[in-house]
């Protein structure tokens, strides 16, 4: 994928809450695909084989609708359902290891949380970074403090890689993550924990400039 097309397919970046109290990882998946999301990742940290078929399911949907399908951490699940890409923390497996067992095409992004971060890790297998968390967020427990809008804009001035901003970002806020420099914003319970997640999917895709399919 060219560097057009990479910063287009990051814009709005929706990535499954295992978690939801009300929609499965799928039915999340259909609701951000109607609201314009532009790349999908899959997100389950207890992930076991019984969620397999649903990761099939989701990776599917994906290609019917031309977005890529990211794994977050799990490489060889990456593998298996054939997906386009993963997403890796810093205290994940090397992006070296990512590259040799998914290819040259594949899509891997890493997780760079300061600038400190940035210049101590190695990007040269790397396609894009995703930095925050930029506001306060509670989806995920192992969540860094927040960085805030100045940190989103010295990782994203000081990155060779385009930069998704992730933490907290909903509809009202994606634009303050564009304007320090973000090519696109990762969201998660700003919809799945939404009252209406397809209305506030809807607000978000309106927010990146996306259209549904």
């Amino acid at each position: 994928m060219d560097a057009d097309n990479l910063k287009k397919a990051l814009r709005f970046y929706f990535i499954t809450d295992d978690n939801a109290p009300e929609l499965t990882p799928r039915e999340q998946v259909e609701i951000a695909i109607q609201a314009g999301a532009t790349i999908i990742q899959y997100r389950n940290k207890s992930f076991a084989l019984e969620a397999f078929e649903e990761v099939v399911a989701i990776r599917d949907l994906c290609r019917k609708n031309n977005l890529p399908c990211i794994i977050n951490d799990n490489i060889l699940l990456a593998k298996a359902v054939m997906a386009d890409g993963v997403h890796l923390g810093q205290e994940d497996e090397n992006p070296v290891i990512a590259r040799n067992i998914l290819g040259s095409e594949a899509l891997i992004g890493i997780s760079v949380h300061s600038l400190a971060e940035l210049n101590e890790t190695d990007l040269s297998h790397c396609n894009y970074i995703g930095t925050g968390p930029v506001f306060p967020t509670t989806t995920k427990a192992d969540t860094q403090q927040v960085r805030g809008l100045s940190n989103l804009a010295a990782v994203a001035n000081k990155s060779p890689l385009p930069v998704v901003a992730i933490g907290g970002i909903d509809s009202a806020t994606a634009k303050f993550c564009f304007e320090h420099g973000a090519c696109g914003v990762a969201v998660i319970s700003s919809i799945t924990r939404a009252k209406n997640p397809f209305e506030e999917a809807r607000k978000l895709g309106e927010a990146c400039g996306c259209l549904p399919p």
